[in-house]
């Protein structure tokens, strides 16, 4: 998301690690398991393991698939590889040097100096101790000394350039046709041998799942505080400690970001604003469209698919002073003019204000947060009680539920894959319920969390095995399915044939779109082989035409119309692709030397028991 919140670049790369380096995950990350060592080593360079707990640094603690697992563990290597070079090479930076770098950091400044208070209250909001901040610091320097030369030292010919420019800025016209399936479907059918045919052959498909309902009790920590009572006196000590964050005003607040880089010349500038300002104008005709034009134009990330939502905010939020002012003198559904900030002008709109409260309008959230904080002990000492009771009462959950004053509740079906109960969509229990114990021994479930704070025990009421479903039931469904492949292929035939004909010189009258152009880089809805045929054909032999089947959409025709050349190049957009190409082929050099690297420094990648041999190196 768009950090409206006060938060430095700078910091974040750092505290990240070494990805902006350049470092280059290769292809064919191999011999890597997750199972590790039996030191629990995933992978040891230079005899120093690389484990599950770096991992879970690397990644913020967030998880992360299978298949990016494997290179987050290779980006650890190739950035201890640095490390492990630098180190041999006595790159440590001195004292002096980490000093200044983090005294240049801009998120440690007030009043545009180094505040050693801001420092450590940005480091503890991290997680982070100094003596752990500069020593990724010193690793960055080390880093960014050794391989730093890779970035500035390529020089890049003038006549790669331009035929970057060139290839780049040059566009094609063209007009595109589409011969939907649906035009055919009325042309096919389908027999009943073909319908079984299918059906026999994709049985697996056609198979409804093993599912059971069950009974159950639950035990919350919200069903204990919700029975708690709270004195008048607790009520009015607790309000008297927080009347400010109680009271204060919250405003729910959308906006749109023209994004500025902050090294923008005035003309690069201009044009943006150019851009907010008719986007403005366009709002104020017609307010509606706000979360469109939000979604069209913004660049925030986070917000824009949400239509520019930002949320709620009071007076004590951390946001960079113009937005905060402009977003607090706003009422209620009006759009502010451009707000400049660090990051670009702001169209902003304050959805709903929520008026300074009165103590009996949050009273009942006090309630609600010192029940919360009493039943916390209290859930704990019932939540060890209610699993040993379903444990040792397993024939019944008539027990726990007089003992602890719960209802026997009934569920919906639940297969394997879930539940159609959200509050018991939950794989551990999935798994519980269909355990042995449960399913064959009719016994009581182990008290599973299924949220948190959240414990449930369950026991069968009814089960159905997996079973296949009737073919009358899904004949329709068949039979449409078949049409559609049939009507697909010869909506494909007849593109074919028509693009022959086309090609050939002969008349074929078919209703194009209106034409568009299309640039080399991408155009969304054209595949990139379709697009390079489209650049393919001689400018000097248009129109020209391309087909290609376009699953789910039917086969579609392309008539390229006309070449429109690349425009001149500014200097400014020159300098940026040089930047640019420089930079590409810098990040090929690194990842030549970080291979060569792994030919100076021992990598041994664990493989899990099965595969067991060698490391590989």
């Amino acid at each position: 998301m768009f950090d409206i919140v006060q938060k430095n670049k700078t910091l974040v790369q750092i505290v990240l690690g070494l990805v902006a380096l350049g470092l280059v995950i290769g292809a064919g990350v191999t011999g890597y398991s997750a199972m590790g060592g039996a030191d629990g080593a995933l992978v040891k360079v230079d005899g120093k393991s690389i484990t599950e707990y770096d991992v879970q640094q690397a990644t913020n603690g967030q998880p992360i698939s299978n298949e990016m697992r494997p290179m987050v563990v290779e980006q650890l290597v190739q950035q201890r590889l640095v490390l492990a070079a630098a180190d041999k090479l006595r790159l440590n930076p001195s004292t002096t040097q980490l000093q200044q770098a983090i005294a240049q950091i801009d998120a440690f400044h007030e009043n545009g100096k180094f505040s050693a208070k801001r420092y450590q209250e940005m480091l503890a909001a991290q997680q982070m101790s100094p003596a752990m901040f500069e020593q990724r610091v010193r690793e960055s320097i080390a880093a960014r000394t050794l391989l730093g030369a890779y970035s500035v030292t390529n020089i890049v010919p003038q006549t790669t350039l331009a035929r970057m420019a060139r290839l780049v800025g040059e566009r094609r016209e063209v007009q595109a046709t589409v011969l939907a399936p649906s035009t055919y479907v009325g042309q096919v059918a389908v027999s009943a041998d073909e319908i079984k045919k299918y059906y026999d052959g994709h049985a697996s498909e056609f198979k409804a799942p093993e599912m059971v309902r069950v009974e159950y009790v639950m035990l919350s920590r919200q069903q204990i505080a919700a029975q708690l009572p709270v004195s008048d006196a607790d009520i009015q000590q607790y309000f008297e400690t927080h009347r400010a964050e109680l009271l204060g005003e919250q405003r729910d607040v959308a906006h749109i970001l023209f994004e500025v880089p902050k090294d923008a010349k005035p003309d690069a500038k201009a044009k943006v604003r150019a851009e907010a300002e008719k986007v403005l104008a366009e709002l104020k005709a017609n307010p509606g469209r706000f979360a469109e034009l939000a979604k069209q134009y913004s660049k925030d990330p986070g917000s824009a698919a949400n239509g520019g939502e930002l949320g709620v905010f009071g007076a004590d939020a951390s946001l960079v002073p113009p937005f905060k002012e402009a977003m607090f003198k706003l009422p209620k559904g009006q759009l502010s003019d451009l707000v400049e900030t660090q990051f670009g002008f702001h169209i902003i709109r304050v959805n709903d204000i929520q008026a300074k409260s009165t103590f009996e309008q949050v009273k009942p959230q006090i309630v609600a947060k010192l029940q919360g904080e009493k039943a916390e002990s209290q859930y704990r000492s019932q939540a060890q009680a209610f699993s040993e009771l379903v444990y040792q009462k397993a024939d019944s959950l008539k027990p726990a539920a007089d003992e602890f004053k719960l209802p026997v509740q009934q569920s919906g079906w639940i297969t394997r894959q879930g539940a159609q109960d959200a509050q018991l969509n939950n794989p551990k229990l999935a798994e519980a319920v269909f355990s042995d114990d449960v399913l064959k021994g009719k016994h009581n479930s182990e008290a599973v969390e299924v949220a948190p704070d959240v414990l449930v025990s369950a026991r069968i009421l009814e089960h159905k095995p997996a079973q296949q479903t009737p073919l009358e039931t899904v004949r329709g469904d068949i039979e449409q399915r078949l049409k559609l492949e049939k009507a697909t292929k010869l909506a494909a035939e007849a593109g074919a044939k028509q693009l022959a004909a086309l090609q050939a010189g002969q008349a074929v009258e078919l209703p194009w779109q209106p034409s568009r152009p299309v640039a080399r880089l991408g155009e969304q809805g054209i595949d990139s082989a379709t697009l390079g045929a489209i650049f393919h054909a001689p400018a000097g032999k248009l129109p020209a035409y391309v087909g290609k089947d376009v699953p789910g959409a039917g086969y579609v025709i392309y008539k390229v119309v006309a070449e429109i050349p690349a425009p001149p190049v500014s200097d400014e957009m020159a300098l940026r692709m040089r930047q640019d190409v420089a930079r590409t082929y810098g990040q090929v050099e690194v990842a030549k030397y970080i291979d060569d690297l792994k030919k100076s420094f021992k990598v041994e990648y664990r493989k899990a028991p099965a595969d067991a041999g060698n490391p590989v190196e």
